[in-house]
């Protein structure tokens, strides 16, 4: 999975590139450096504390409940952030990207960024119940439909760089919905207030660290847009995206 979500970004990234231009690309930078600070928060470091919590339950219907509990309570918390972020989209467009005409860009970019990560959690189960296959399977269909759409839309449509981020909320919300169904076979969800709380007292301490981690790795494209153009965070973006695909393969 990791070779195949890796292949596909770089195979199309030139096509992308020859169609949208670096301001495209900055401006799409800088919405991702808000979106993923953000839904660091709003996560509340339950990746963590789910993962660790996971293994403390022996019954299949408690670990389902675990997952049910830390989606319903994770999701909540996007939908506060997200409503902030849809009332302030325009200041905080000024203030992040220097115009407040890309605050559509930016209030999508966060709704996509949310639903990928909520797809961690179910990924988290897969890799807890050494289900590689599953695991596979959806991070692989995950790729597909995001690169397939994403191409329509910016390749034939025309869209512009709202193509990508488009592509990347529709085709990730079609996999979390597709999960979820299948989820809902083996149990209906239920919220158990008792084995989130615990999941809670570790994940909130792990908080300030998701919060500098998210700093130090997002602070730099914020710099340059700056103290640069958005082009140049464009540019920079480019370069990112390919040293991260070449560091996967390596």
């Amino acid at each position: 999975p990791v070779l195949f979500s890796g292949l596909l970004p770089l195979i199309t990234l030139p096509i992308f590139t020859r169609i949208l231009t670096p301001d495209d690309y900055g401006v799409w930078g800088l919405s991702q450096v808000y979106a993923s600070f953000v839904i660091g928060i709003a996560n509340f470091g339950l990746t963590v504390g789910y993962e660790r919590n996971y293994f403390e339950y022996k019954e299949a219907k408690e670990k389902l409940s675990l997952l049910y509990s830390t989606l319903l309570f994770v999701i909540t918390s996007f939908i506060i952030f997200g409503l902030i972020t849809f009332v302030l989209k325009d200041q905080i467009s000024e203030w992040i990207i220097g115009s407040s005409e890309y605050s559509d860009i930016l209030f999508l970019t966060y709704c996509a960024t949310g639903i990928m990560s909520l797809k961690m959690y179910f990924l988290i189960y897969f890799k807890n119940t050494k289900n590689a296959k599953e695991f596979t399977k959806y991070t692989i269909i995950e790729s597909i439909l995001i690169v397939i759409i994403s191409l329509f839309l910016v390749v034939y449509k025309h869209v512009g760089i709202i193509g990508l981020v488009w592509g990347q909320l529709i085709g990730s919300l079609i996999t979390i919905v597709i999960l979820s169904y299948n989820f809902m076979r083996l149990v209906f969800p239920t919220f158990n207030g008792k084995l989130l709380n615990q999941s809670l007292k570790i994940s909130i301490p792990l908080t300030p660290r998701i919060f500098f981690g998210l700093i130090s790795s997002q602070f730099d494209k914020y710099l340059i847009g700056l103290l640069s153009t958005v082009a140049g965070v464009g540019i920079y973006n480019i370069g990112q995206k390919v040293a991260n695909i070449t560091f996967t393969f390596m």
